[in-house]
């Protein structure tokens, strides 16, 4: 449940360096750690089990907090293998997860907001799509899709007319 929730929280922060023109989305990753020891809580108006389809719903204000990182979103759903636990927690072998309408991550001074997430565990792929901004201080960068590599770090914005606006340092 640790690792799921932890992914689920950061594999949206989509979270940009606040220099230079070279903006690397895979950087915006750098402290993505699912062995995290930080705990985490999450918050929801609603949890709905379905374990015959293998899915775990948090419904309504969904906050999912784990240290200074905050993922909020209309809806988290979790989708795994294996028996629910007598808290009501999915299996710990998690696919997909996915969150929206409306997801934003803030951590410190940088955010990441788009329609919908989705994590995919097998190919540590996070998309975050549908007008994403992501803001840095005052940097900004707008697209259509992100896609980030969990493993490699790369990512890139695609679908569309990518926006950026870079604040010079003192200006």
């Amino acid at each position: 449940m640790k690792q799921m929730i932890w992914a689920a929280a950061f594999a949206v922060a989509a979270t940009m360096p606040s220099a230079g023109p070279a903006q690397d989305f895979g950087a915006a990753f750098s402290g993505f750690n699912t062995g995290s020891d930080q705990p985490i809580q999450i918050e929801a108006d609603r949890l709905e089990v379905r374990d015959p389809e293998k899915l775990a719903v948090y419904i309504g204000n969904v906050k999912v907090r784990q240290g200074d990182t905050i993922l909020e979103a209309a809806e988290l759903r979790v989708f795994y293998a294996g028996e629910a636990t007598a808290g009501g927690a999915p299996g710990s072998s998690v696919s997909r997860i996915e969150a929206g309408p409306k997801v934003v991550v803030h951590s410190n001074d940088q955010t990441a907001s788009g329609d919908s997430a989705i994590l995919d565990m097998a190919k540590d792929l996070i998309t975050l799509t549908g007008n994403v901004v992501l803001t840095s201080g005052p940097n900004v960068v707008r697209g259509n899709r992100l896609v980030v590599n969990l493993k490699t770090k790369q990512g890139r914005m695609e679908g569309g007319r990518v926006q950026t606006l870079i604040t010079p340092s003192g200006g």
